[in-house]
């Protein structure tokens, strides 16, 4: 049962390499690069083993991820050799399979385990069709019993464990699904894009059974992008590229990477004097600052009319749009 448990599967990271099916990386902290296959990076041994003592280990790995990424894995090659990208063929099945591998990430990178007790916290145990039973007293668990079981749960990693397939399931199920087709839009870059070991970017998103990244950004492979939004700009220019990596960058935990180390020095050079003067304005993190950027840009149906605003430099119109968004 012990081994990698890669809490981004090589299947997506496979979408991002170069030649010699390669990756770089930064180490966020120490500023250095190395090169390293798929297999060698977002991983952590025995993340996904919960140790239930005289009662054996249980694979999570195994017994509930292995499945959901045959079917996201499938997805993501049909996306890719059967469609095209091409959002208008892709039928709404394939499109709710990557939504719901995106959504599943959020439990699967550094720190989601936490993301249970936090939940748990924030959200209630009462509400819904979540109900905890308690056997030594017969009893589901009561209001006033909830904070020493949030206690108990945030100092135990076995808990948290033990939780996560049942939030996993529920927020996918809670999620609203009546949107898919609108929110759903894929962009072709032509740059590299670079990845993070959390490599989504939260738009909207609340500690809330079923509004957990209700929006987002994600790099899907080397030069494509997925913006799942209802207010979701109809062209992607420098400006707005720029920003999606940096808060790739800025909401990475610890590796960064890309399948062109030139690239990726330059883009980490520029993003961390860029995170610091954004910080010092109080735009932090920064995809706050993305999603407003967004917002303006979708008061323009086309990059022509973008432009001419700037070179317009109306510059009133622009500030009063930023103010009202506090910024």
């Amino acid at each position: 049962m012990s081994g990698k448990h890669h809490f981004l599967p090589q299947f997506y990271l496979k979408g991002f390499v170069g030649e010699g099916e390669k990756l770089y990386y930064c180490k966020k902290k120490y500023d250095t690069y190395r090169g390293v296959a798929t297999a060698g990076i977002y991983y952590a041994n025995d993340l996904n083993n919960i140790d239930f003592g005289q009662y054996g280990v249980y694979d999570l790995e195994k017994e509930f991820f292995l499945e959901k990424d045959n079917q996201y894995a499938q997805a993501f090659v049909d996306m890719r050799n059967k469609y095209a990208y091409d959002i208008c063929a892709m039928p709404a099945q394939t499109k709710a399979d990557i939504v719901e591998f995106v959504l599943g990430l959020y439990w699967r990178t550094p720190g989601g385990y936490d993301h249970v007790a936090d939940l748990i916290e924030n959200d209630g145990l009462l509400t819904g069709d979540l109900h905890l039973y308690n056997k030594k007293t017969n009893q589901y668990l009561r209001d006033e019993d909830i904070p020493d079981f949030v206690a108990n749960i945030k100092s135990n990693t076995t808990n948290k464990k033990s939780f996560m397939p049942i939030f996993y399931e529920e927020n996918v199920r809670k999620h609203d699904w009546s949107k898919l087709e609108e929110k759903f839009l894929i962009w072709e870059t032509s740059k590299p894009m670079i990845i993070g070991d959390i490599p989504y970017i939260p738009l909207k998103s609340e500690c809330k059974r079923g509004k957990i990244l209700e929006e987002f950004v994600i790099p899907l492979d080397r030069n494509h992008l997925l913006v799942y939004a209802e207010n979701k700009p109809t062209f992607l220019e420098e400006n707005l590229y720029q920003h999606i990596n940096l808060s790739i960058i800025d909401g990475a935990s610890e590796k960064i990477s890309c399948n062109d180390i030139d690239f990726l020095k330059q883009e980490m050079e520029f993003a961390r004097n860029r995170i610091k003067r954004l910080a010092l304005l109080g735009l932090s993190p920064v995809s706050r600052y993305l999603n407003v950027i967004m917002q303006f840009q979708c008061r323009f149906k086309t990059y022509e009319e973008f432009e001419t605003f700037y070179t317009a430099q109306n510059y009133g119109d622009r500030q009063y749009f930023f103010t009202e968004k506090g910024l």
